[in-house]
């Protein structure tokens, strides 16, 4: 039996660590995952396929890089929504959730696993039953998203304008102020446009 301060200690420290919330990834990294997953956003099924690929063959040859796995997991959930038969649509999304949730198994305090979930489970059906998981991860990165680090401004804006988005969808206070602060960090920016 877990003592109750024993219990706190482990809760502290597991809270603590997501305060942090460290980004992992190398800037090429993400910079090809971004591009892989950008073609998958465009909604062809045949390119979402070979990005998936993409995505499988890099964790093939780095099977500890959960951040290629968050990416892996998107791309599937993508290609369930643009699929067309509806049991792969279905296996597709399973597929997805499994994958983003063991990433953020494997790296709790990376910021950037954590806010490919988010965003992609925002983007997920509620009856799927996922939303409350994007607004948890939301409630823990847009503290660090007010913060320059450890995100990019385009990072930041991305938190933002997705936290924003599921707080006014949810009737959660403070949706206005994250869509301004969006906006504010850059208004020429895709994000910043969109928060208008």
């Amino acid at each position: 039996m877990i003592s109750g301060k024993f219990l706190f200690v482990i809760l502290a420290c597991t809270w603590g660590g997501l305060a942090k919330l460290a980004a992992q990834a190398t800037p090429e990294a993400l910079q090809q995952y971004r591009a892989w997953h950008e073609v998958c956003l465009q909604g062809n099924v045949d390119q979402i396929d070979q990005q998936i690929a993409n995505f499988q063959q890099q964790l093939a040859a780095h099977p500890g890089d959960s951040l290629a796995k968050a990416f892996l997991g998107s791309a599937y959930a993508l290609r369930a929504k643009f699929g067309k038969w509806p049991p792969s649509k279905l296996a597709n999304l399973k597929r997805g959730r499994e994958l983003m949730n063991e990433a953020i198994v494997e790296a709790p305090h990376d910021g950037r696993v954590r806010m490919v979930r988010a965003i992609a489970y925002y983007r997920i059906p509620k009856r799927f039953g996922v939303r409350e998981t994007s607004l948890a991860d939301f409630n823990l990165l847009v503290p660090a998203a007010q913060k320059k680090k450890p995100f990019t401004r385009s990072e930041r804006q991305a938190i933002l304008y997705y936290a924003a988005l599921a707080y006014r969808d949810e009737n959660i206070a403070g949706a206005g102020e994250l869509m301004a602060q969006c906006r504010a960090l850059d208004p020429d920016s895709s994000y910043g446009k969109l928060a208008q």
